[in-house]
């Protein structure tokens, strides 16, 4: 972003309302604040020209601009796929196993994972889930990284999954990640802003292939 040049940018509201910005640094999240600080504190995610869009990710040029809330179906699906990064870290972090699909489902979210050995069972899941409320306690800022692909095969060897992923459905010279905490996953986005705007989450089963 720092190479990019600045230059004054017009942002569209739905009302019709037009909103003076820089292109490269002005964010929606700065938009929802300039407006109220409640509207900031409970939008979740933004849409720019119709696209989904990381709030803390800056405005590229004259744009249309809506702020999505959890009651709307597509902020309520954002909120529930950055759950599955939080779910994600922790099965990383308390199984080392290699996750493959974190998606979002209808009324919550899921994680694929492969472990060599052992499993995961009921009695597991208070300890999933306090680790998953200490990354979301920690506030850890979903970070959006574009790299070559070539990069992150190197970069998930490790992961057959994802190598698989990337070679089958990555078809362009660069893709995206988000990094949240220690993980790093292969993901379009966008997400929340951090781990702390995941309120509340509950295990509530699992199964094996």
């Amino acid at each position: 972003l720092a190479a990019k040049t600045s230059a004054p940018i017009t942002v569209t509201l739905p009302d019709g309302k037009q909103v003076p910005a820089e292109s490269w640094k002005t964010t929606p999240y700065q938009i929802a604040a300039g407006i109220s600080k409640g509207l900031a504190d409970n939008v979740v995610i933004a849409k720019v020209n119709k696209v989904l869009w990381d709030l803390d990710r800056p405005l590229e040029e004259d744009c249309t601009l809506e702020l999505l809330k959890f009651e709307d179906k597509e902020g309520e699906q954002v909120f529930w796929h950055s759950s599955a990064h939080v779910l994600g870290e922790a099965l990383e972090r308390l199984y080392g196993g290699c996750l493959c699909y974190g998606p979002p489902i209808e009324g919550g979210f899921y994680y694929d994972m492969h472990v060599d050995q052992g499993g995961v069972s009921a009695v597991d899941h208070p300890s999933i889930e306090g680790l998953m409320r200490n990354i979301v306690k920690e506030r850890q800022p979903f970070e959006r990284l574009e790299l070559p692909k070539e990069d992150l095969l190197r970069m998930f060897q490790y992961n057959p999954f994802k190598v698989r992923i990337l070679q089958e459905k990555v078809q362009t010279p660069t893709t995206t990640v988000y990094r949240c905490g220690p993980l790093i996953d292969l993901c379009r986005g966008p997400h929340v802003r951090h781990t702390g705007k995941v309120k509340a989450l509950h295990v509530t089963k699992n199964s094996s292939a």
